[in-house]
């Protein structure tokens, strides 16, 4: 796999990193849309009959996932975007794209697996929030990953942008 991009590369991925960015956030909206049927125990889309349905999850994980979709798309497009105004091209562009689209992932399975668990998906072993399982595992898995790629990506662009900043003096 060839990590080091050039200009049009690391362009071509900024794009593709936006796109997926504006993904997780429909998906944010998605949840919110839930959490209004979780609210109300119904789907209500007036004038339409109502339908009374359980959402599986709490209120609060929707919460949670709605917020959290949201936030992180407009988190992944605005990164996306730092990459072209700090003009990172080759390895940096590559972990910075990727990694962006791996945390924007990474943070959507776990809101919404976290949201199906018991145990908030903290571990995927029982915790004192409730027990372990694949759902709590698909959470575990998501968030940690998404974590660390989170932290590799804020690393690189701080970086680039004291290099940047430097350059400018």
């Amino acid at each position: 796999m060839n990590t080091d991009l050039s200009a049009r590369g690391t362009e071509r991925l900024q794009r593709q990193v936006i796109g997926h960015g504006m993904l997780v956030l429909l998906i944010g909206l998605v949840a919110g849309v839930l959490l209004t049927f979780s609210l109300l125990g119904a789907v209500a889309l007036w004038p339409f009959p109502t339908w009374e349905v359980t959402v599986p999850g709490s209120t609060r994980g929707w919460v949670s996932a709605h917020v959290g979709g949201i936030l992180n798309g407009v988190m992944i497009a605005g990164l996306a975007l730092l990459m072209g105004k700090l003009n990172l091209q080759g390895r940096g562009a590559f972990w910075t794209g990727w990694g962006l689209i791996i945390v924007g992932w990474g943070n959507t399975l776990f809101y919404w697996a976290a949201n199906l668990s018991a145990n908030r998906g903290l571990s995927p072993a029982a915790t004192t929030h409730g027990e372990g399982g694949v759902w709590a595992a698909l959470a575990y898995v998501g968030g940690v990953v998404g974590m660390v790629f989170a932290f590799i990506v804020v690393v690189i662009l701080a970086r680039a942008a004291f290099e940047a900043a430097r350059a400018i003096e």
